[in-house]
């Protein structure tokens, strides 16, 4: 697709696949700093933005953005001492859409945490799961715009998830209360580790396109703007 792309052309890709690598490390390194509201800042102000957590679903726009990342995360993180966030990135695969837009990527992201329980103790945990994120141009500069989260395992550092299949959780790392209420479910079936299924390959590598109008039904998302909308 990218074939008849100028020299200029694909030096500007380039860049851009440059931009969204760092804005991905970026965040990485926020979150483990326990800094949300750098995080939030890093998102488009489109209503159309969103954050999709598996077990949460979908929070929609600026004030869903922050209710996921501001005020849930500080509930859960308290003071913050001894908390961490460790979610590394790996094997991404970087695709900029052919009008330069829009891109979209996707990460393996392996990690461990310490959290706070319920009863206020610290325990640590492991967490992989995966970064389908897509990312719009504003201004200028690259922003997050449709951002999921699915869980590829999650456990306590005293049990592997083979022992915890069908849990998700070990410790008693909060309480369901404490959760923010989805605005709708997820766009992705449910991606948490299960001896009684293979692992699910719903998130394949994203292809090259031109526009989002190509991304329709791609990762289960209903795209319904046009391309000149994006601005």
């Amino acid at each position: 697709m990218y074939e008849n792309l100028t020299l200029e052309q694909k030096v500007e890709r380039l860049l851009d696949i440059q931009e969204v690598r760092n804005l991905m490390g970026k965040y990485e390194y926020y979150g483990f700093n326990n800094d949300p509201e750098s995080i939030v800042e890093m998102f488009s102000t489109r209503e159309d933005a969103y954050v999709d957590c598996e077990g949460i679903g979908v929070l929609e726009g600026p004030a869903g953005i922050r209710k996921f990342f501001v005020d849930w995360h500080k509930s859960l993180n308290g003071d913050v001492n001894g908390v961490f966030a460790i979610h590394a990135v790996t094997t991404e695969v970087i695709e900029v859409a052919e009008d330069g837009k829009t891109a979209r990527g996707i990460w393996i992201s392996p990690g461990a945490e310490a959290k706070h329980s319920v009863a206020g103790e610290l325990e640590s945990y492991w967490i992989w799961g995966k970064y389908p994120i897509d990312f719009i141009k504003e201004d200028g500069k690259w922003k997050f715009w449709k951002f999921r989260i699915p869980h590829d395992l999650l456990c306590d550092f005293h049990h592997s998830w083979t022992d915890l299949d069908g849990q998700k959780l070990g410790g008693d790392i909060e309480s369901e209360e404490a959760k923010p209420v989805g605005d709708r479910p997820s766009v992705y079936p449910e991606n948490f580790y299960s001896g009684s299924r293979p692992a699910s390959a719903f998130f394949v590598p994203p292809l090259p396109y031109r526009t989002e109008r190509d991304l329709e039904g791609f990762w289960g998302e209903p795209y319904t703007l046009d391309s000149e909308s994006l601005r």
